[in-house]
């Protein structure tokens, strides 16, 4: 079992296959995993990075090491539907928010691995703990499942805009043009007895 502190090579080492082996990049600039795995090294410092997947609006948020934990990293998966929907607010009426971080829950579940937790958040879909004792395979499987997770969410999130969107279909100018397949006949058909 890996134990704290540990050199830089080993945290270099995961940076890499966070990075690498999916499709995440960092949100301001270029990673340099010696730089981070240097400061994730210093035991008295703990890094952190903050990723962004290149086909989905998912943000990842890695501490090296994690010192709540014990881990080696610590990371956090946040893919809110709407940025507006930051957590701080309050639930909506008609318990949206609530079924939404549901379903972000049960996404992550499904693609579930070892180093995985999902979360019933609407924005934080899930949270990864690194132990210092890793494997590879497993490090891997917890990228795959993260990545899969993100693929997932964002498809939910766009089969709800396009609810939203074929509802609501605002014109550019301002005005509401009422589709009859989206609006007036669920209208109609709500409205017969």
């Amino acid at each position: 079992m890996h134990e704290r502190p540990r050199d830089s090579a080993f945290y270099e080492t995961i940076i890499e296959h966070l990075v690498d082996d999916c499709p995440w990049v960092a949100v301001d600039g270029e990673i340099r995993p010696s730089e981070v795995a240097a400061t994730a090294a210093d035991p008295t410092t703990v890094a952190e990075l903050q990723l962004t997947h290149l086909y989905t609006d998912a943000e990842l948020y890695c501490k090296l090491p994690d010192p709540g934990e014990g881990a080696a990293a610590h990371l956090v998966l946040y893919q809110g539907l709407d940025r507006a929907i930051d957590g701080r607010g309050d639930a909506s009426d008609d318990g949206f928010v609530e079924a939404l971080a549901t379903a972000h829950e049960t996404i992550a579940s499904v693609h579930a691995s070892e180093y995985v937790t999902p979360a019933a958040d609407p924005t934080v879909v899930l949270e990864a703990h690194v132990p210092h004792s890793y494997t590879e395979g497993k490090l891997y499987s917890m990228m795959t499942a993260i990545t899969a997770t993100a693929l997932r969410v964002q498809r939910l999130h766009g089969d709800l805009r396009a609810t939203v969107n074929a509802v609501s279909n605002v014109e550019s100018d301002g005005g509401h043009r009422r589709s009859p397949l989206a609006f007036e006949s669920s209208v109609g058909s709500a409205c017969q007895r």
